[in-house]
């Protein structure tokens, strides 16, 4: 195995960006979150000579390890980094330095990145893969995926990229599934096309209706957040939903994880939020004893379970 890559396993700009590299350069890959993204760096198998690390970024309390391991790797081996999360000036430089190939732009999506990269090498197909990436991130309108845009029926391609998100979400937690959509989309299937898609949108959709219905019921408000605790995978999902319900112009929905000591919080915003949605929760949860990050209107954090209130209030106050 000469190449291998490691990328985002929780939504379609990972998925598709793991996609786009099986494509281009075949090899094996694995699907992590970014708890877990330190421990699948030190698993890359023997052998591999070209490493592709995709949409998966890392907070300052960690960025230290995260950086040296990279540098580690790419003293034996050709590494490349795609990514559009928030970066520091000094934190591309470190990386950069160490030897690392950085492709980074926090205005494009890592699909986008991705397809830019290995264009090359890939089918004139693979363009769809990364409209589906831009779409259900939020960056359809940044320069990369307008100009595949213009090129394609959008209607089309929006509900492609939608059928997918959706069955991300519904089945986010079954790895085998996640790995078939990669190994699928690869070989340039339609998403509607793919065995039990459709069926684990339709689910997805069904779900989201009657939270829709629930979010009105049990969101609460402090002051420019609206916020509640949830069962379901996809925190961002309601999120969203909470903004919808909500006259307030953030988001937040969190589920405990494991057996109950930390949460995971998701953050949705509209665009009347200035701050850097990523880079301010990154700096808030470091403080209470988690890490975060994530895009300027979307972003998310991991912080012990009797925090989550102290984050929320601290980050009303940057509002």
């Amino acid at each position: 195995m000469k190449t291998y890559c490691i990328s985002h396993s929780k939504d379609v700009d990972g998925l598709a960006s793991a996609a786009m590299v099986q494509a281009a350069r075949g090899g094996g890959f694995a699907l992590t979150d970014y708890d877990g993204l330190m421990s699948e760096l030190d698993a890359i198998p023997d052998g591999v000579e070209d490493f592709i690390l995709c949409d998966l970024g890392t907070d300052p309390t960690r960025f230290g390890s995260f950086a040296r391991k990279l540098a580690t790797l790419s003293r034996r081996i050709s590494v490349t980094y795609v990514d559009h999360h928030y970066l520091s000036p000094q934190a591309k430089t470190m990386i950069r330095k160490s030897g690392v190939k950085l492709v980074h732009n926090s205005n494009e999506c890592s699909g986008s990145l991705t397809f830019r990269f290995f264009r090359k090498e890939l089918p004139p197909e693979a363009k769809v893969l990364a409209l589906y990436a831009a779409i259900t991130d939020y960056t359809d309108g940044s320069p990369i995926a307008v100009e595949i845009m213009e090129r394609y029926d959008r209607q089309l391609v929006l509900f492609e990229a939608t059928l997918l998100s959706l069955a991300v979400a519904n089945r986010g937690k079954d790895r085998e599934f996640l790995r078939t959509l990669v190994s699928e989309l690869a070989l340039m299937k339609n998403p509607h096309a793919i065995s039990d898609l459709p069926r684990a949108a339709l689910e997805q959709a069904e779900i989201l209706h009657g939270l829709s219905k629930l979010v009105m019921k049990e969101g609460k408000v402090m002051g420019k957040i609206a916020y509640m605790e949830t069962d379901q995978h996809s925190t961002g999902s309601v999120a969203k939903l909470l903004l919808g319900a909500n006259d307030v112009p953030l988001g937040a929905a969190f589920r405990t994880k494991g057996r109950g000591g930390w949460c995971e919080v998701s953050l949705r915003a509209t665009s009347a939020v200035k701050v850097h949605l990523g880079k301010a929760i990154g700096e808030i949860a470091e403080r209470y004893g988690g890490n975060g990050g994530g895009h300027t209107v979307a972003a998310g954090c991991s912080i012990p379970k009797g925090r989550v209130m102290d984050v929320l209030e601290e980050l009303n106050g940057r509002l």
